[in-house]
């Protein structure tokens, strides 16, 4: 389990001795910036790490715990409310996979303020929202959701940071909350994508599935309805199938999505040698006759049909 900053007498967060990319600091920071890590049309992030090869948000955790092993400053918000747009490209810059990190002008403008919003309100670490927040996620006032609203990183209305960031505290047992029931699920991309294929989600207005087929750019309230209603499908699949647990569900369907519903080659009849399915989910995808395929190719409305819908297109920093 992750160590978390200590508070001191003051209030002020104190290092621990070993860090990880569970502690508090580092996921606030990593989820305020962690968007778009595979976008359409460009080379998705990945790079080495400690002899590692990741990608994604995997690999943009790890490499910010490596830095922040060597200079702690890093993870101050003292030094976020000053960061430029090199010291971000550099910061997650891979030595032979190169610069891969897209729009690093946005994230280091989402990262200073951050920063900035927290210095003014005296804050060095995200335990202080917790402790102001009296750890209540949405009742009550003040709240946890309500206070990362005020970050320009966290003002998503379907809240997918804020969720994803909330979940990541409670599932590390960092944060214990007082009504965890208003823990919603993180809605990204990959999720849209899967849900759109599966089924879970019908596009019925014919304009804006003609968009989606044809790639083109939705506008700011069609994103919203469209991840808002992937939402509420997740939700009632919790709540329908007696787990009760919206995040642990995410992080399933995320993981299928990513993996096996890819946008050009989705794993319908076939699992590829190279499929990056996590090994706690490879039991969803074998068949018994020894053969792996996409856990949910039986019921998905896509399998082999085309065209398949892929997630729809948007500039946003909100997931």
């Amino acid at each position: 389990m992750a160590q978390r900053p200590s508070l001191d007498a003051a209030g002020t967060c104190v290092a621990p001795a070993a860090l990880t990319n569970e502690g508090v600091i580092v996921d606030v920071l990593l989820v305020a910036i962690c968007h778009q890590t595979s976008p359409r049309d460009l080379l998705a992030l990945e790079g080495g790490v400690g002899g590692r090869r990741l990608r994604g948000w995997d690999y943009l955790s790890a490499k910010l715990e490596a830095a922040a092993r060597e200079n702690f400053e890093i993870l101050s918000p003292k030094y976020w409310a000053r960061i430029t747009t090199e010291e971000v490209r550099q910061l997650f810059r891979d030595e032979a996979f190169g610069s891969r990190l897209s729009d690093p002008a946005g994230r280091s403008v989402l990262i200073r303020d951050l920063g900035e919003k927290m210095l003014q309100r005296s804050w060095t670490c995200a335990d202080q929202l917790y402790n102001v927040a009296g750890g209540r996620i949405a009742t009550g006032t003040p709240n946890l959701v309500d206070l990362l609203a005020d970050f320009c990183a966290y003002r998503d209305p379907v809240r997918k940071k804020s969720f994803f960031f909330l979940a990541l505290m409670q599932n590390t047992g960092l944060w214990v909350y007082a009504d965890p029931n208003e823990l919603g699920a993180p809605i990204d991309y990959h999720e849209v994508r899967g849900h759109l294929r599966i089924g879970t989600v019908q596009i019925c207005d014919p304009a804006l599935h003609n968009k989606l087929i044809e790639t083109q750019d939705v506008t700011a309230g069609q994103d919203i309805a469209i991840r808002e209603a992937v939402h509420k499908a997740l939700m009632l699949v919790s709540e329908y199938s007696g787990l009760q647990n919206p995040s642990q569900l995410h992080y399933l369907f995320w993981n299928v999505f990513r993996s096996c519903c890819t946008r050009e080659n989705p794993h319908c009849d076939s699992c590829p040698p190279t499929c990056s399915l996590p090994p706690r989910y490879v039991t969803l995808a074998t068949r018994a006759s020894g053969t792996r395929r996409c856990p949910f190719s039986e019921v998905c409305q896509s399998a082999g049909r085309d065209p398949k819908l892929l997630e729809h297109s948007i500039m946003t920093d909100y997931y």
